[in-house]
């Protein structure tokens, strides 16, 4: 039977200050750190650090791209990452590349494309770079901007540029990270309404609503100059009715801040007016993700229009509610019932994690809960040009009485500190013996095989 977590995920979650959590460790080596989070130590480094950045959204060089004064920061940082002599795997949790945000009326955005821009090269150089050292793997994950990674033609395009990287995304747009039974890293747009993968509202397809929405993002920029990402314009447009009354009549439904189908469809249908698209303007697709014919706003709007009802049927993690509200910025409640780990959820997840990762919300976070079972949440944030530039580091040292001791940290660029850390120890399980549920279920599960 699995370990009582004795947590509930709606508790108060301790948000841990610079000095760390009060865990118990073995001695280690005093450090101080550079700007980019290098140990600087006068004993021999040892490579057992793990670097996790997410939402980099590199795109081609346009006034709605997302990623263009912070590109020259990334590359240096990336170059920082292959200098450093502590450093086991750098992991990507998607949105690496961003076929999403490309003006209605545009072609999307191809991934060749996207990593030939010129605006990218010392990125995809610096990227390329780390590939090759052999001392460091990398790994990326799928997001969703770069949902379609999953596709042979996209996936050989990734490994091209980036040799030797383990690329984990599988159809229909999902993949996750995972170490020693304790860590769980996903890009988390999975539990999120607006933009997990949606195979059931079109026959062959994959892109969700979400797809769109940054479309819509985009022809605002392109025709203004003045960017806005789609997680702050969901935020804007679903928290305030009055937002979306500015752009529909009240005649054509409102309901208020409950939400149901008729509020989804008249956030996205406010969301195109806004941007200047009305009901027939049409998305170019060229074929992209099976449209072989180019769908209006009021297609797409037809097409969805029962995503918020349908939830559970099709992605049943999370409630319809959380779903919505994960998409603004509120992943913390995913990472917590993970943590929680109800029946409901024990076949979905290979093991009862420690220490959950997620991007996507471009929001950096870090709580950490003691309670029987210490656990630790962390959202690594992103490198966009209109948010701080962060990421998450995770130590790994031995401890006492064979724990194993994982410090995790998030930065940000420029600090010579972290802002915050916290170490989780584990005791690892005996080779004799094996009592934990996720072992159980790999014993199972090799016995059905045989």
């Amino acid at each position: 039977m699995p370990e009582k977590r004795g947590i509930n995920r709606r508790t108060f979650l301790k948000v841990t200050g610079l000095a760390g959590i009060g865990t118990a460790t073995a001695a280690l080596p005093k450090m101080t750190y550079d700007a980019f989070g290098a140990a600087q130590d006068s004993s021999a480094a040892e490579r057992n650090r793990l670097i996790f950045v997410s939402d980099l959204h590199m795109n081609v060089n346009a006034n709605y791209s997302w990623l263009v004064n912070h590109a020259d920061d990334l590359a240096q940082f990336l170059n920082k990452v292959n200098a450093r002599d502590d450093v086991a795997e750098l992991v990507i949790l998607g949105d690496l590349l961003d076929d999403w945000v490309s003006p209605v009326k545009d072609s999307p955005q191809a991934f060749a494309d996207i990593l030939a821009a010129s605006n990218n090269a010392g990125i995809v150089a610096a990227l390329n770079a780390v590939c090759h050292n052999p001392n460091i793997k990398v790994t990326y994950v799928t997001g969703n901007h770069d949902m379609l990674s999953f596709e042979d033609q996209n996936k050989a395009i990734i490994a091209n540029a980036f040799p030797g990287m383990n690329i984990i995304s599988d159809s229909p747009g999902l993949g996750a990270y995972t170490k020693d039974d304790v860590i769980w890293a996903e890009h988390g747009h999975r539990y999120c309404l607006f933009n997990a993968p949606d195979t059931w509202s079109r026959t062959g397809s994959h892109l969700p609503m979400g797809y769109f929405i940054s479309r819509l993002a985009a022809s605002k920029a392109a025709s203004t100059g003045q960017v806005t990402t789609t997680p702050d314009l969901l935020d804007l447009f679903v928290k305030s009715p009055s937002e979306r009354l500015k752009y529909l009549k009240k005649e054509n439904g409102e309901a208020g801040d409950i939400f149901d189908d008729a509020v989804i469809i008249a956030v996205f249908n406010a969301i195109a007016f806004w941007s200047g698209n009305g009901p027939w303007d049409q998305f170019m697709m060229n074929c992209l993700d099976g449209y072989n014919t180019d769908p209006s706003v009021e297609d797409v709007a037809f097409t969805y229009d029962t995503i918020f009802s349908g939830w559970t049927k099709r992605q049943n993690r999370v409630s319809q509610v959380e779903a919505v509200w994960n998409d603004l910025g509120n992943l913390t409640s995913a990472a917590n019932l993970i943590f929680e780990m109800p029946d409901s959820l024990k076949d979905k997840y290979p093991f009862e994690p420690r220490i959950i990762l997620f991007g996507h919300t471009h929001e950096a976070a870090f709580q950490y809960h003691s309670g029987n079972v210490d656990t630790l949440y962390a959202n690594t944030g992103t490198w966009i040009d209109s948010k701080p530039m962060t990421w998450v580091e995770i130590q790994i040292t031995a401890g006492n009485e064979g724990q194993k001791l994982y410090e995790v940290s998030l930065w940000f660029y420029g600090e010579e500190t972290p802002r915050q850390k916290g170490t989780i120890a584990v005791t690892m399980p005996s080779k004799k013996s094996c009592k934990t549920w996720s072992c159980l279920v790999r014993e199972h599960l090799l016995k059905k095989v045989k």
